[in-house]
């Protein structure tokens, strides 16, 4: 008998044409690599092993592992493990050649997609259920930027898939979701991810005030000097950082280094 738990986010996903709309976003290749973080119930994972994916599952709920190896035996990998301690290359997983296909648990939804936009070895796209709000930041486009949006599309393309109503769910969550596609871009050459964001961290620490007050309250130069690197990468010297793109973020740390 399977029982969500609160401790672990556990929400069963019973709607089989929202994993169905999953798995074409995925475009899975015969024998392609996919990690699928808490497998669950296996919904999602008996989709990955029909569109003949090798899959590895890793899942941080004990009482899931018997179950599910019950259910797929050999047809998948198993590791008990929590998805944020683990070491992937020790899995075996390697830069670019896998895929990260799941329903993420939504309390540590932003600590995975760091690890794994940011950290090697990376997957080539991320296909992903978060919440309907998560997603709707992930891919926001000016006047409604935020940390996140920042830090996710420095890393990848992002495009909503699909919406996903709580109804979708068992026990049934009292939010929305969405689907989201998450594909890897080359960093561009000589651009620090990281520090772009640590700066858009910096820019968004009061939303109300303009950016160049929060950056000059982060002792990044003086108000006038600020307005001006502003004024000169094409922005209004009163822009809010909810205004800059992921280029215009990157332009201006290269300005302000």
């Amino acid at each position: 008998m399977f029982k969500a738990k609160k401790s672990y986010s556990q929400n069963w996903l019973v709607d089989h044409s929202v994993v169905k709309q999953m798995i074409q976003a995925a475009d899975l290749q015969a024998g392609e690599r996919v990690l699928e973080i808490g497998p669950g119930k296996g919904m999602l994972t008996q989709a990955l092993v029909e569109a003949g994916a090798k899959v590895l599952a890793v899942e941080a709920d004990r009482d899931l592992i018997a179950p599910l190896q019950k259910r797929f035996g050999d047809q998948i990998k198993l590791v008990r493990k929590d998805i944020l301690s683990v070491d992937l290359s020790g899995l075996g997983l390697k830069d670019g050649k896998y895929k990260l296909i799941a329903n993420l648990p939504y309390s540590i939804t932003s600590a995975i997609l760091e690890k794994f936009l940011a950290q090697a070895p990376k997957p080539s796209r991320l296909v992903v259920m978060v919440q309907k709000e998560v997603a709707d930041r992930i891919v926001a486009e000016p006047p409604k930027m935020g940390v996140l949006s920042v830090a996710c599309q420095i890393y990848a393309q992002g495009k909503k898939i699909v919406k996903v109503p709580a109804k979708s769910f068992r026990p049934v969550p009292k939010v929305d979701s969405t689907v989201v596609r998450l594909d890897l871009v080359k960093t561009k050459k000589g651009v620090d991810p990281e520090a772009v964001i640590a700066l858009a961290k910096v820019g968004f620490a009061a939303r109300r005030k303009q950016l160049q007050r929060n950056l000059a309250a982060a002792q990044l130069g003086d108000s006038e000097a600020i307005k001006q690197v502003l004024q000169n990468i094409g922005l209004d010297k009163q822009a809010r950082a909810e205004n800059l793109t992921v280029d215009n973020w990157i332009e201006l740390h290269q300005k302000l280094k």
